[in-house]
């Protein structure tokens, strides 16, 4: 090895941004270091072609049971080690698929074997003993100087029996490149170290970079992943049991409304593995036929359900019998489908609000594809047929109109995104007027449109959050928004929805619990208190205390603090005649009336048409309550407000599949 050559390596290069960086302060020092940093994902760039293709190359071997084994000295050693321990927890990968090999056995892993790294033959003699496979193992060889002996002996053997061969390196030309041993050959150029030398800096940076692109690729060509989920995974420990049920549900439509018992039922019968419990979920087939359709697939998990869907259909091609209305909100997803006589029938899923999921598009397609599929399967014409939830494209010559109303929608951007894969879903185009996606509220304008019109309808909700609107008819024969109030979500407004009756539930029990715990308040707890505890499951322990806010903020299965909260508004109503149940009712109940709807009425207020001429419409799940109805509808006599009639919607849904149904040309 000619040692004369070592400084005209760009890893040991003088760094001219650092020459003095022993007298520069801390944070000078830092910003440095860190400036140099970024230049370590810029020099990755030109080597991603060779990088893509070596994915493939391993892939294809991996696929198969074939084994990977890194192979370096000092850093690079253990950064191959580190690479190669991680993908079997990770990806529920055979621990003996991956080896790490360092130059001066185990010990250099801790501490440093000097002159193991010189060892040509060292490297022939610890590939050796592996008994390679040429069929199907690869190597790759990490060496950031390009020139460590006891990789290119590993490479050298490796080749030598005509394995894939694969070199990560850090300078070039090199003497890895030079020995025409390496198939795939990657050598980012992040420049020389901030520390003249010290390559385990920027150069381990890139390895270490490189080795996670090549590992984690290899994995989704070998079917590790769904999308980017990881789903080739056994769940081992409590943490894992927990990831592997949010997977379930956000990945299956079956799964979505189930129980973390039938889960972990569906997980057992599946060996804990979640890619297997998908394939049953969404067929219906036995573990093992699921299996050996997974093993034809070469495991990966979109051949395997495409491989086993089933041609039935709910509708016929060309058909388009329905009409379907969906109302996505924040507690749960209601779909309405009706058919040309008008016979509605009606289904359900998991909840929807675009605010709190926009990350997650799959899961609410397949949120909305579970309604649908659950109201179609109920409906009279298709009682007995069997439809496949997985397979997306079955609704296609389903419906001649759709309407979809989301909570959230009008948030800016979110139209563009759901639009295209919505009306793609459905077999319509999106532009026509066959296709509506609103924002949920706007389902309540076919109230007006389907009998007399109106002037103008104000919307009041009252859900898990509130808002009003007004629409009014305008000149193009349609109703148009002119006008909002609240709606800021739970944590900024929202005053009359349910989170906010809930968390003043919450605020009275936890003053109560706090002036017991100083000796302030009454020993016993009142009854309100004490539905309070009931509801979200806590329960005063022997101390005679409990920790309220921890209980509350805490999420339990697949319920969040949010949902919890909310749901305390159903308690309170159901004790409205108690004194403090009463006083949050009236507080709220005057809140969203004299504010949320106030403001819309005020003559000064945009699009403002007299209460004469305004349809009053009040919807959500807390106007079910007779108790909150009575009072808002109390609340606005007292204020004076005569509006031209005043209605409670139910089943929004519904109602507007039978609007559509009597629009509907054939």
């Amino acid at each position: 090895m000619d040692l004369s050559s070592l400084s005209k390596l760009q890893t040991e290069g003088v760094n001219p941004r650092t020459t003095n960086i022993d007298q520069m302060s801390t944070l000078e020092m830092c910003t440095v270091i860190n400036g140099d940093d970024h230049l370590v994902a810029e020099s990755i760039v030109p080597c991603l072609p060779v990088i893509a293709g070596a994915i493939d190359a391993l892939a294809l071997r991996v696929r198969k049971g074939g084994r990977v084994m890194y192979v370096g000295a000092g850093t690079s050693g253990r950064l191959g080690i580190l690479d190669a321990s991680e993908i079997p927890p990770t990806f529920a990968a055979p621990r003996s698929q991956f080896v790490g090999l360092i130059a001066g056995g185990d010990e250099a892993i801790r501490q440093a074997q000097e002159g193991a790294e010189d060892n040509e033959q060292a490297g022939h003699d610890d590939l050796n003993r592996l008994d390679l496979n040429p069929e199907l193992d690869s190597v790759i060889g990490i060496a950031s100087s390009g020139r460590t002996p006891y990789v290119l002996g590993c490479i050298a053997f490796a080749k030598k029996l005509n394995c894939l061969t694969i070199g990560v390196v850090c300078t070039s030309p090199s003497a890895m490149a030079r020995s025409g041993n390496v198939d795939y050959l990657i050598a980012p150029l992040p420049g020389p170290e901030v520390v003249t030398g010290s390559t385990r800096l920027k150069a381990g940076t890139a390895t270490k970079m490189v080795l996670n692109m090549l590992s984690t690729g290899t994995m989704i060509k070998s079917g590790k992943t769904y999308g980017n989920m990881m789903v080739d995974m056994v769940a081992s420990n409590f943490k894992l049991e927990q990831r592997s049920r949010n997977m379930l549900r956000r990945l299956s439509g079956k799964c979505n409304a189930r129980s973390d018992s039938e889960l972990d039922t569906l997980l057992a019968e599946s060996n804990g593995s979640v890619k297997l419990a998908i394939l049953v979920a969404e067929t219906g087939e036995s573990a093992q036929t699921c299996q050996q359709s997974l093993d034809s697939a070469e495991g990966i998990l979109s051949k395997a359900l495409a491989g086993m869907s089933r041609p039935d259909q709910p509708c016929t091609q060309g058909e388009r019998q329905f009409v379907l209305c969906i109302d996505g909100g924040g507690s749960k997803c209601a779909a309405a489908v009706a058919d040309k006589s008008g016979v509605v029938s009606f289904g359900s899923a998991g909840p929807c609000n675009l605010t709190d999921n926009i990350e997650n598009v799959d899961g609410i397609l397949a949120t909305l594809t579970q309604a649908t599929l659950d109201a179609l399967r109920k409906h009279s014409s298709w009682a007995n047929e069997s439809i496949m939830s997985n397979e997306r494209t079955c609704l296609q010559p389903c419906f001649q109109s759709v309407w979809i109303g989301l909570a959230g929608m009008d948030r800016a951007g979110l139209y563009h995104i759901l639009a295209p894969r919505l009306a793609k879903m459905f077999g319509l185009e999106e532009k026509q007027m066959t296709f509506k996606l609103t924002n949920d509220v706007n389902l309540l304008t076919a109230l007006g449109s389907a009998d007399e019109r109106k002037p103008s309808i104000l919307v009041l909700i009252a859900g898990t959050g509130s808002v009003a609107i007004r629409y009014n008819w305008s000149d193009n024969k349609s109703y148009n928004c002119v006008a909002r109030a609240g709606g800021w979500g739970h944590l900024l407004g929202d005053e009359g929805g349910g989170y906010s009756i809930g968390l003043e539930a919450i605020r009275c029990t936890l003053d109560t619990l706090e002036q017991r715990r100083l000796g302030l308040g009454p020993n016993n707890l009142s009854e309100f208190d004490q539905a309070v505890l009931d509801e979200l499951g806590c329960s005063l322990g022997d101390n005679d205390d409990i920790d309220l806010l921890s209980e509350i903020l805490s999420q339990r299965g697949t319920q969040s603090a949010k949902a919890r909260i909310a749901g305390l508004a159903e308690t309170v109503l159901e004790i409205g005649d108690g004194k403090i149940a009463q006083a949050i009712i009236d507080q709220q109940a005057s809140t969203i009336v004299s504010k949320t709807l106030g403001r819309l009425v005020d003559p000064r207020s945009s699009g403002h048409v007299a209460p004469e001429e305004t349809e009053l419409v009040l919807v959500g799940g807390l106007m079910k309550s007779k108790i909150y109805q009575q009072k808002i509808q109390h609340i606005v006599a007292h204020k004076g407000l005569k509006f031209r009639g005043i209605q409670v919607v139910d089943n929004v849904a519904g109602m507007v599949a039978k609007y559509m149904v009597s629009q509907r040309i054939d």
